[in-house]
């Protein structure tokens, strides 16, 4: 009698994993989503390692093994698509030394995110184009090569360039910091924000202590948040009647006005061909659109918030990021 093997079967890849902090609404609306899909979803964040979850992986052809946390567990073979908001650090138990803590969190680091990232499924968006996407200088020439219109910038430490500065960008510069707008500092954080000013900030003596960004003023019509997921952009206008929120509409949301838009053809090819160049499958872009209709891009996160804009809005966002994690397609 011949006797056939039982043939070893693979999980079904069918299982979206959220990776972001506890307290992020914007991923609530997402797994809201995935689950009236009836889409499997494990949720954790980097934070639950290793008080509370534990990591079994072994390597023979492939990556199994399992993640286990109070609230459920997932078969890493089971992973379709990884959807990568805004995960914390590592935490270790108090009674380890810093020095026990850094080489924990350096081998969990790598140990953990090598992991991941070695698995077949689809990212939304993979970490190290996530990081790529974050420089600012980066992104405007980028825009530039895809045809975007950039304002015209300037980076500096150089405390004599004002007069670069005013020939380049005008009698009025914005400054605009490179990184995030928060700065904390012990238990207080503040927000900068974009700032008017002359060029005749740029000569004071702190300037020499790090790099600056400055752009030209820009006569501005309006604002355009545009939000990227996949091949599908979901703009809205954003216009403020406060002197804040004009300049930099963060500043003021209570001024806020929304409105549901479409970018012009042009400009919507123009940002999926950028979209494409950084590798990502989602982002938060800005625009500011002058009098005479033309559409600057200023910058984008790769990682940006969208939840409020689909609250003020209706646009159909978390529905199109659940879609996608949900199809998993590399």
């Amino acid at each position: 009698m011949h006797i056939v093997a039982a043939p070893d079967l693979q999980p079904q890849r069918d299982t979206v994993v959220v990776l972001t902090r506890e307290n992020d609404l914007t991923a609530d609306m997402v797994v809201e989503e995935l689950h009236s899909r009836s889409v499997p979803v494990f949720r954790f964040d980097t934070r639950d390692f290793p008080l509370s979850l534990t990591l079994n992986a072994q390597f023979a052809d492939g990556w199994r093994g399992t993640l286990d946390s109070p609230s459920g567990s997932v078969k890493l073979e089971s992973i379709r698509s990884i959807y990568f908001r805004r995960p914390t650090g590592f935490s270790f138990p108090d009674a380890m030394t810093d020095a026990e803590r850094r080489f924990a969190g350096s081998e969990a680091r790598r140990g953990i995110g090598g992991l991941l990232i070695s698995l077949p499924c689809l990212w939304l968006n993979h970490p190290a184009r996530v990081a790529n996407a974050e420089y600012k200088p980066y992104q405007l020439a980028a825009a530039a090569r895809y045809g975007l219109d950039v304002p015209a910038t300037m980076l500096t430490n150089d405390p004599t360039a004002e007069g670069e500065a005013r020939e380049l960008l005008g009698s009025l510069l914005v400054y605009k910091p490179l990184a995030s707008a928060s700065v904390v500092d012990g238990d207080r954080l503040s927000m900068v924000y974009a700032t008017e000013v002359s060029p005749d900030f740029i000569a004071d003596g702190r300037i020499a202590l790090t790099v600056h960004q400055f752009q030209e003023r820009l006569p501005k019509a309006r604002d355009v948040r545009a939000t990227v997921v996949g091949e599908h952009v979901y703009a809205a206008n954003l216009y403020s009647d406060s002197p804040k929120g004009q300049l930099d509409w963060r500043a003021d949301y209570s001024s806020i006005r929304y409105e549901r838009t479409q970018l012009p053809a042009e400009v919507e090819r123009r940002l999926l061909a950028l979209t494409r160049c950084l590798e990502l499958r989602f982002c938060a872009a800005d625009f500011v659109v002058t009098p005479d209709g033309r559409y600057y891009f200023v910058d984008l996160n790769p990682n940006g918030e969208w939840g409020w804009i689909e609250q003020e809005t209706g646009l159909p966002i978390a529905a199109a990021v659940a879609e996608l994690l949900a199809e998993g397609q590399e």
